[in-house]
C-alpha cells in the first residue's frame, strides 16, 4: 500500500461546506481562547461596556456560550420575534446566574454574529444567513463534543 492510497477513499466535499467548517473551527478556537481579539469596537459605548470585563479575564460559562450561539443563530435566521421575546421575558437573566456571565453572553452573541457576517462579506455573500447559522451549530458541536460511553 502506497503512502497516498488513503486519498482514493476520501469523498469529495463541496468547497462551501469546507469553508463553513473552517469558520466553525475559527469561532470555536476564539471561544476556547477567550477573550477573543476585537479588531475594532462598534462604537465607544460598546467598548466602554465590554472592554473592562474582557480585560478582567472573565470567561463565559457553557450556558452563556450556548445561549449566545442560539441568539446569534436566531438573529442570522432573522427570527427577531423569538429573540425579542426571549430577551424581554428575561431569558438571559433566568438562564445565567451572574451579571458578568450575562454580559459575557451578550458580548459573545454580538461577536459571533459579527464574525459570521464579516465572513459572508469576505466571501462576497456566497453564503446564506441560514448557512452561517449552521456554521454556529458546527461551532457548538466542536466546543461541546458529546461522547457516548
Amino acid at each position: 500500500m502506497g503512502r497516498w492510497d488513503f486519498l482514493y477513499d476520501l469523498k469529495a466535499r463541496p468547497i462551501g461546506d469546507w469553508l463553513l467548517d473552517r469558520l466553525a473551527e475559527e469561532l470555536a478556537a476564539d471561544v476556547r481562547a477567550f477573550p477573543p481579539p476585537v479588531d475594532e469596537w462598534e462604537d465607544e459605548v460598546t467598548r466602554t461596556r465590554f472592554a473592562p470585563l474582557l480585560a478582567g479575564g472573565a470567561r463565559p460559562s457553557e450556558v452563556a456560550v450556548r445561549t449566545a450561539i442560539w441568539l446569534a443563530q436566531a438573529d442570522l435566521r432573522r427570527e427577531f420575534e423569538a429573540v425579542d421575546q426571549f430577551v424581554r421575558q428575561g431569558g438571559i437573566d433566568e438562564r445565567l446566574g451572574s451579571p458578568d456571565d450575562r454580559e459575557l453572553c451578550q458580548f459573545l452573541w454580538r461577536y459571533l454574529e459579527d464574525k459570521c457576517l464579516a465572513f459572508a462579506e469576505a466571501t462576497r455573500s456566497r453564503f446564506t444567513r441560514a448557512q452561517l447559522a449552521d456554521a454556529l451549530a458546527r461551532t457548538e458541536k466542536q466546543l461541546y463534543k458529546v461522547t457516548l460511553a
